[in-house]
């Protein structure tokens, strides 16, 4: 019994030296695993567009933009915005805004312009006048999209009564 107790003495027992190494691999993972997070938001991240830099300075007129909207609500104005694409080419079709009185009836002789915008993608912007057609209170325009997805459309009507802005999503096949 003594010989056993002077072996376990003079040798320690050895079961038990893996754990160190458990902590280091467990650590080495995770130090893997965040430095393949951190390349794949390097990689893909787009960075910030133009429009979205200047939210500061947007920030400050902040009051006048309320009051725009207190004055479009005002006018009691009814928009719609559609896109109808053209079966026969891809990405493209007829961006059509519909423009109506307070009362319903159709508002004519607005200058209309819009702008489209791709969320995921800054460059890809673009923007294109809308001109009446068909119906009275309709302004259309034929555009081709650069891209398939979801587009961010703003809509500015200038009427010689007021101004009327529409943001709406569209997604473009």
């Amino acid at each position: 019994m003594i010989d056993q107790l002077t072996a376990r003495l003079v040798r320690p027992f050895r079961g038990d030296s893996w754990i160190p190494w458990a902590f280091v691999g467990f650590f080495v993972v995770v130090v893997l695993v965040n430095g393949i997070m951190i390349w794949v938001a390097f990689a893909t991240w787009t960075g910030i567009s133009g429009e979205n830099a200047n939210s500061y300075r947007q920030g400050l007129s902040y009051n006048e933009r309320l009051a725009a909207v207190r004055a479009q609500d005002a006018l009691g104005w009814q928009a719609a915005v559609r896109f109808e694409s053209d079966e026969s080419a891809v990405r493209s079709g007829a961006l059509a805004f519909d423009l109506a009185e307070a009362n319903g009836g159709p508002l004519v002789g607005a200058e209309v312009t819009a702008q489209l915008l791709r969320p995921t993608h800054p460059g890809q912007d673009f923007a294109v006048p809308l001109l009446p057609a068909g119906a009275p209170g309709t302004y259309a325009a034929d555009i081709t999209f650069p891209l398939p997805g979801q587009w961010d459309v703003q809509v500015t009507a200038g009427h010689p009564e007021g101004t009327y802005r529409l943001d709406d999503r569209l997604f473009v096949r």
